[in-house]
């Protein structure tokens, strides 16, 4: 099961390889063997040594920069809310913060409107990428809810035993003693009513080895590893360590992780 964090790492990775094509495209279209020179400007070291490499954070910080230059003949001003979305959560996620599944949602959807909006392939790979983080979402919001429909189930079953079991000692003590039994009437009541308070008082266990309501397994997280739709794809994404080894340009310069 991926983590939030894989999967928005997976929807950079799609961002910077559908994107990076476009990118060049438009920078070469408006300055044209002077895009490199222009793409440097978006960097605080315009005079280093190192070569750029494409990763999400020089993909959104050139697209943000060069916004009313270049993209904006092409992207919406909608689009470049995106960008701007995107990298606040670029940033947080380079600097390991914690994402739910609101967050995670988020992410992969401003990348698919983005990758959209420049219409590339990619774009339908990340929609199948929100489908499977839907459906990893809604199996665990499933599974908790079965287990709170078991547990309620279970609770009421309990609580009628054990009224049954307190009703049935009592009348038997009245039967054998009649008024002598009161203080053992009144000390098996308050036993019982105990009993019947924590069986209400009783929660689902949502971590830890419990079983699976849907195949009976016992497992150890959410969802289950064994009911899960397993999302395959032919092509893997390549990671943002791969496409780093890949040259912007050779022109001097320096990569900065974040601004």
């Amino acid at each position: 099961m991926r983590s939030n964090h894989e999967r928005i790492a997976t929807a950079f990775d799609l961002l910077v390889r559908g994107v990076q094509p476009f990118v060049e495209a438009e920078l070469k279209s408006a300055y044209g063997d002077r895009w490199t020179n222009a793409a440097r400007t978006s960097f605080r070291d315009r005079d280093g040594t190192g070569a750029l490499k494409w990763d999400a954070h020089s993909v959104l910080t050139v697209m943000w920069d060069q916004w009313n230059s270049v993209f904006r003949r092409r992207l919406s001003h909608g689009d470049r809310s995106l960008v701007s979305e995107l990298r606040e959560f670029r940033n947080r996620w380079a600097h390991q913060g914690q994402f739910d599944f609101d967050d995670a949602y988020r992410v992969l959807d401003s990348v698919h409107r983005l990758l959209k909006s420049a219409r590339v392939a990619e774009a339908a790979h990340l929609e199948r990428e929100k489908l499977d983080l839907m459906n990893s979402e809604f199996n665990h919001r499933l599974d908790v809810l079965a287990r709170e429909s078991k547990l309620r189930m279970r609770r009421w079953r309990n609580a009628s035993l054990y009224a049954f079991c307190c009703a049935t000692i009592v009348y038997a003590l009245w039967q054998e003693f009649h008024e002598a039994s009161a203080i053992f009437i009144c000390i098996t009541m308050g036993v019982f009513a105990y009993m019947i308070t924590q069986a209400f008082k009783e929660r689902p266990i949502l971590a830890g080895p419990h079983e699976c309501f849907r195949c009976g397994r016992i497992i150890y997280s959410d969802p289950c590893p064994y009911c899960e739709v397993k999302h395959v794809d032919s092509e893997m994404p390549v990671t943002e360590s791969e496409s780093a080894s890949t040259p912007f340009t050779n022109a001097p310069i320096h990569h900065h992780q974040s601004r």
